[in-house]
């Protein structure tokens, strides 16, 4: 089978991981299939990740969510003879009539409209029901992904299909390097608890801020947030300066990649992951595999991600929608969290224990099981692409 995939946000946060993590692992589980990587003419020569010689990249000049994406992508998978396409986000091009796959992520512009600017609800709404109406096949990451694609989209239960993401191979990587060398080249202080993500509203940073404050000086540990410091009229860095919090706070103020990451989720005492919605939530499978306890609130996917088995105590609702005591609530969680004595060593060991089976080579053997039952299904009752 020759199949597409539009891999035009290999860079994107969690999206370019699930890119990167796929091909790697398509390549090597299905060498016999070809894969065609669609990629910005940057990712051509491959530097991005290592998908070997059985992925072929072909460069294309098109900009995401624009109207020349439906007409570029599909015309380069025509050009490059695909039989499929599979699109890794939420727009499927329109100009493509073959079969095809969509993965949805998650649709938190759709549950949460209160959080992004005025239109993206109805765009991706819009744009994510043509997609689940046209393809094939929709790869839902969790769940909680699903069974929103199916509430706020219609789709049809059948052809909703769940599978989990993995945890990318570099951050298991377990050379002899110490992470207390690489927390003093990042000037991360020692016992840090430790957040990875985007800082959009729905993460819920507002409630880290919060916890802080209800701690007293002498008990808060350092927090580090991945990213680049705050901007002067970043609402976050005015909050961490009226709470007098400002001072806890501190920045991994550079790109890392994987293995590096690795070391960082090995160096913290805990990872928090305070969100109000999540379609998987990635950051913390990658820190239960290192090992680290993780701290999240229930929502979304959270808790059929995180298995349980490397889970401090969790933020409920009530805690994570911040209502009057949620500051004090979540200080709570987060003191027992990073301050587990010998309750520490137990939770790293079920944290890794939980995700040894999280990789992308069983994402990938999942992903083209479904997709090839699915179209082989399809094309018994059809007798046609459509």
């Amino acid at each position: 089978m020759r199949v597409a995939i539009d891999a035009r946000k290999l860079h994107d946060g969690g999206i370019g991981t699930y890119i990167a993590g796929l091909l790697g692992g398509l390549r090597k589980t299905h060498p016999d299939d070809e894969w065609i990587a669609l990629v910005e003419p940057r990712d051509e020569r491959g530097e991005a990740s290592d998908t070997g010689d059985t992925v072929r990249r072909v460069p294309v000049r098109a900009g995401k969510y624009g109207l020349a994406e439906h007409v570029v992508i599909p015309g380069a998978a025509r050009r490059a003879g695909a039989e499929l396409l599979h699109s890794p986000h939420y727009t499927l091009a329109l100009g493509w009539s073959g079969p095809s796959v969509v993965t949805i992520h998650d649709l938190i512009h759709v549950r949460f409209p209160q959080f992004h600017p005025r239109g993206a609800a109805l765009y991706a709404r819009v744009v994510a029901g043509l997609a689940v109406r046209r393809a094939r096949v929709v790869i839902a990451d969790s769940e909680a992904t699903r069974r929103d694609v199916i509430e706020l989209l219609g789709a049809p239960e059948a052809k909703v299909r769940v599978v989990h993401l993995g945890v990318p191979r570099g951050i298991l990587r377990h050379e002899a390097i110490p992470t207390e060398r690489v927390r003093e080249d990042l000037q991360l202080p020692q016992g840090y608890v430790l957040y990875v993500g985007a800082r959009k509203r729905h993460k819920n940073l507002e409630l880290l801020l919060r916890a802080w404050a209800a701690m007293k000086p002498s008990e808060r540990p350092p927090l580090v947030l991945s990213g680049p410091r705050w901007t002067s009229d970043d609402p976050l860095r005015l909050l961490a300066y009226t709470l007098g919090v400002k001072e806890d706070i501190h920045f991994i103020d550079r790109d890392l990649d994987d293995w590096v990451l690795g070391l960082v989720y090995r160096g913290a005492s805990l990872l928090v992951q305070p969100s109000l919605a999540e379609g998987f939530g990635l950051p913390p499978l990658e820190a239960m595999a290192c090992g680290t306890p993780v701290l999240s609130s229930d929502a979304g996917s959270l808790p059929g991600g995180l298995g349980g088995g490397g889970a401090a105590p969790a933020l409920g609702r009530s805690e994570a929608c911040g209502d009057g005591r949620a500051g004090f609530q979540a200080r709570r969680a987060v003191h027992l969290g990073a301050h587990r004595g010998g309750d520490v060593r137990d939770l790293r060991r079920g944290a890794r224990e939980a995700v040894t089976r999280r990789q992308y080579a069983l994402a990938s053997r999942n992903t083209r099981a479904t997709v090839r039952n699915r179209i082989r299904t399809s094309n018994q009752s059809d007798q046609c692409w459509t």
